[in-house]
């Protein structure tokens, strides 16, 4: 039987966390016949004072990805059918990636957000989905073969999405109509981040802890991959028609966190729009979600059908750990210990592409993706719990081998050198529109200029080897770095762990 006391505590110890005049959240918890408990915490608006409840409508984000899969299936989507049969017109190599592989991020598809930041665009920059679009026709390839390995990514969801639309199911219009009407929500689908929505909480993020609070902005034309709005209620309303297999999306719980498999026939722990977590002899379902100043996670155990939810508007929430300690409490589980110290620390590279990370105390970095690592089940393993990054690694003498994605991986500590001449330059990809120059000093540093106009910048470059180097890209709240490898002479490939297809070309 559930815990909802023990649950209830570790609910309450989070939103009290939350300062009242700083930006919080809210914590449900439920089962199938009904809410358990609402907890909630800080300010829905810091400029208005308006305090965040269960009932506040919020960005879910990604959370948005279940309930669309749920939604195409209802609408006769295909998901064998390749994207190109769907939405004709793609570029060859997305054209060949099957529906269930694109939603099941085992599709290699590049991330538009992630390739438009290479191209020195920030996340900020309005785009709309004509300009988005015509970026998508650009892209070269995959960034892995299909069924090889696991990379999340929005992309098929904006294009199965436009596939829909196109056969007359419009995702946005059954949210806000069909939807709601049978469950009494009030979900919300905007299109665009500066569309007006009645209450919506604002999301924040700082810098440091000691530095004021900033109102997150995002440019991106939103889609099915993370654009509905709603309450802690509103998703408790869904997700317990989806554990009693009712409402407008029927009996598809299982369909849709049934696990996509690789191309070998291993399971991954992605479904349709939905995550799974093993924790002891559970397996928990959900999802989380991400947007600046926008964190959120929901978990449910399908045995007992009891749920969390933890919506939060502030970027340094970091949501699933939470979400993962109030199932442990209600469930009796035991979460895996943090692993700080099983891996050697420093920068590491493989012997040839651009594959690097970087390891500091417990948290591990891949292609500037970072997860924290927890104590594996066998001796001396370190593992993510993430879903979407998912690792397994250990010490392998000085240097580390596992699987990151579940591709097989081996690293060894880089040994910096002078960066080659050939990196100088101006390089320009053409299809993109982009351009940077890199300059490299007798002492063999680099500095790398990306951006034109106002948006003009130089960045250091961190040496890996002689044809391999690090560049920041992105700013806040969502800085990063990116690899630049001198793939052959005058072709240069800029790669970030959701963008692996970029190849600059010397002018």
């Amino acid at each position: 039987m559930p815990d909802w006391t023990k649950a209830a505590a570790e609910a309450e110890a989070i939103t009290q966390a939350w300062p009242a005049d700083q930006p919080g959240g809210a914590v449900l918890l439920f089962d199938r016949d009904g809410i358990r408990g609402e907890f909630a915490g800080g300010l829905a608006s810091l400029a208005h004072g308006i305090p965040f409840t269960a009932a506040t409508p919020t960005r879910y984000a990604s959370l948005t990805k279940h309930v669309f899969c749920a939604f195409a299936l209802n609408h006769g989507l295909d998901v064998s059918a390749s994207l190109g049969a769907l939405l004709p017109g793609l570029p060859e190599a997305l054209a060949g990636v099957p529906a269930w592989r694109a939603l099941g991020m085992t599709g290699g598809l590049p991330d538009l957000m992630q390739c438009y930041g290479l191209c020195g665009v920030p996340y900020t920059t309005a785009l709309d989905n004509a300009a988005l679009d015509a970026f998508t026709a650009t892209l070269p390839g995959l960034d892995t073969a299909p069924g090889t390995e696991v990379s999340y990514s929005n992309t098929g969801y904006r294009l199965v999405e436009q596939a829909m639309a196109r056969q007359g199911a419009v995702f946005g219009e059954w949210v806000e109509g069909v939807l709601n009407a049978a469950l009494g929500t009030g979900f919300r689908f905007p299109a665009a981040w500066d569309r007006p929505l009645p209450g919506l909480a604002d999301g924040y993020w700082r810098s440091a802890p000691q530095e004021g609070w900033h109102a997150g902005s995002y440019g991106m034309a939103l889609s099915a991959s993370g654009a509905l709005t709603g309450s802690a209620r509103d998703l408790a309303t869904w997700l317990r028609a989806l554990l009693r297999g009712e409402g407008p999306a029927g009996d598809v719980l299982a369909r849709l966190a049934a696990p996509a498999p690789l191309a070998d026939g291993r399971p991954t722990f992605y479904g349709l729009g939905l995550a799974l977590a093993e924790i002891g002899s559970r397996r928990l379902i959900g999802h989380g979600g991400s947007l600046p100043g926008h964190k959120n996670h929901f978990l449910i155990d399908p045995d007992s059908g009891a749920g969390v939810i933890l919506l939060s508007n502030r970027e340094e929430t970091e949501p699933m750990l939470p979400a993962l300690r109030v199932m442990a409490a209600l469930l009796g589980l035991e979460l895996p210990a943090r692993a700080p110290a099983l891996l050697p620390e420093g920068l590491f590279v493989e012997d040839t592409g651009p594959a690097w990370i970087e390891h500091r105390a417990g948290a591990l970095s891949f292609l500037g993706a970072t997860e924290a690592l927890y104590a594996g089940a066998q001796p001396g393993e370190a593992i993510s719990l993430s879903p979407y990054l998912p690792i397994s690694l250990r010490r392998d003498g000085a240097g580390i081998r596992g699987e990151i994605g579940h591709a097989s991986r081996q690293f060894h500590p880089v040994q910096p050198a002078p960066l080659s001449a050939e990196f100088a330059g101006t390089w320009r990809a053409a299809a993109q529109h982009a351009e940077l120059v890199i300059t490299i000093a007798p002492d063999g540093t680099g500095r790398c200029a990306t951006g034109a106009g106002p948006l003009h910048r130089q960045a250091v470059l961190t040496p890996l080897d002689a044809t391999r180097a690090l560049m920041p890209i992105g700013a806040a709240p969502w800085p990063s770095r990116a690899c630049l490898w001198l793939e052959a002479p005058g072709v240069l490939r800029l790669v970030t762990n959701r963008s692996r297809v970029l190849v600059f070309h010397r002018v």
